[in-house]
């Protein structure tokens, strides 16, 4: 099975979903209406793609008359679910140490982006990317993002895990409230990014159930499934290599890709439509994952860093990374410096 790094996710996600359908006595098949999903397919696939995630939400939400499903459904998500990598997270010895596994080994839940996770002395901020869709798919991701890794902080840090803040790039939905008895603290709506950023104090203090030898017996295991789905055969993941091979001095343009990969700017388009993206965001991507590593050092001129990733000014830089990463480049570049010191 070939998938893209920007469309699908781990079928276990589903999980949740299903036994909310079981719950309430949805026929499958009608849940499944519209995913080109059969409920064998279901049961013997890996992977799932976000769009046909998105479908099923919908046809849940519609049937239930419930429009948080999103919500919902996170709510009923174990870490156990997720095999290997729930039980190498959760025997962590550490708070850090979990962050890094979740992010290291996210391909693995879905391959869209891996969140933004920075740790300072106070505070730990994870910021989470939602995968394109229509509102409603967004927001049910988003809610159902948040409430798996509340679930998360939870499960792995017990006591420890206190949420400071909570925001949602969505508007603020009419059922604010459930939301915010769940998580026990004011939400933020209309905010630049989806974001958790919860106590940093204990981050290094010893989790109740690290377990440091069932931990190295499974990171082989989880290694070796995550070099298997990083080979996965997509136009957009061979686009993305090229982009980050791209000579500083040489203008990037569609065109020069494309006839590196001996096809027309045409078709390269309508083959990353297919999987669910665009030249512009791959290479908004690449840009941005460039900056942060030029960010992580010292005397960085900002100037010559916006031209050199093909900004016409800072001004412009600066914009977009704020965009992407909710903080400006002398804002991450500060707060990493102050994650360094600590460590």
């Amino acid at each position: 099975m070939s998938v893209s790094p920007q469309q699908t996710m781990t079928v276990t996600a589903v999980k949740p979903v299903l036994r909310f359908i079981e719950e309430h006595g949805i026929p499958l098949q009608d849940a499944l209406h519209g995913t080109k999903l059969s409920s064998d397919e279901l049961s013997s696939l890996e992977r799932i793609s976000i769009a046909a995630f998105d479908v099923l939400l919908n046809n849940v939400a519609r049937a239930t008359h419930n429009d948080h499903i999103g919500f919902m459904a996170g709510q009923r998500l174990e870490l156990q679910s997720f095999n290997m990598l729930g039980f190498l997270i959760s025997s962590c010895q550490t708070g850090r140490d979990a962050l890094v596994a979740m992010r290291r080994y996210y391909m693995l839940l879905s391959d869209s982006p891996a969140p933004e996770i920075f740790i300072t002395k106070n505070q730990i901020k994870v910021i989470y990317h939602i995968s394109a869709g229509s509102e409603a798919s967004m927001r049910n991701r988003a809610e159902f993002i948040a409430t798996g890794i509340h679930k998360l902080g939870n499960g792995v840090g017990g006591n420890l895990y206190k949420p400071l803040r909570i925001t949602f790039r969505h508007k603020k939905p009419p059922y604010s409230e459930l939301l915010a008895d769940y998580f026990g603290i004011p939400i933020e709506y209309d905010q630049p990014e989806c974001s958790i950023t919860f106590d940093g104090e204990h981050v290094d203090t010893p989790l109740e159930y690290a377990n440091p030898a069932l931990f190295h017996a499974l990171r082989s295991q989880v290694d070796y499934a995550l070099a298997r789905y990083s080979k996965l055969d997509a136009t957009s993941q061979r686009v993305r290599h090229l982009l980050e091979q791209w000579p500083k001095h040489i203008a990037i343009t569609k065109e020069a890709v494309a006839e590196l990969m001996n096809t027309s700017p045409r078709t390269l388009t309508r083959r990353l439509q297919e999987e669910d993206t665009q030249f512009s965001h791959l290479l908004r991507e690449v840009r941005m994952s460039k900056a942060q590593k030029e960010l992580q050092g010292g005397g960085i001129d900002m100037q010559d860093l916006a031209h050199s990733l093909g900004f016409a000014d800072r001004r412009g830089f600066e914009r977009a990374f704020k965009q992407w990463s909710g903080m400006t480049p002398a804002a991450y570049h500060k707060n990493w410096r102050a994650e360094r010191e600590e460590a």
